[in-house]
């Protein structure tokens, strides 16, 4: 995979095959650690298309760092990632929650237009 970790500066959502890309790593790798790191929760699209902000993107270049560079298992990454997502957002999980609700809305009022 090309490497290209510069993040186009106009774009605040990326595609799972353009973060990919964006960290060299598998897209069944950042689908693998969406199901490890439970503070990484991309949204979805109506199709099911996963979603990422540039906050899920910082969650994963510090993922692939601990994991890939510092060669830290999963169990402990996790656990450092979880530390310093709650202590750089305590409210990290409303937001989440109204960002799907806000999606949910949108696709309803799609749906019904």
């Amino acid at each position: 995979m090309e490497n290209s970790n510069e993040i186009p500066s106009t774009k605040k959502y990326f595609k799972i095959g353009e973060v990919s890309t964006m960290l060299d790593v598998a897209p069944s790798t950042l689908r693998f650690w969406e199901k490890e790191f439970k503070q990484l929760k991309p949204m979805k699209s109506k199709k099911g298309d996963r979603i990422y902000s540039l906050k899920d993107i910082d969650i994963l270049k510090e993922i692939k760092y601990l994991t890939h560079d510092k060669g830290i298992r999963i169990a402990k990454a996790s656990r450092k990632v979880k530390k310093q997502t709650e202590e750089a957002n305590p409210n990290q999980e409303l937001i989440k929650k109204l960002r799907d609700m806000r999606t949910l809305l949108l696709d309803f009022k799609d749906s019904i237009d």
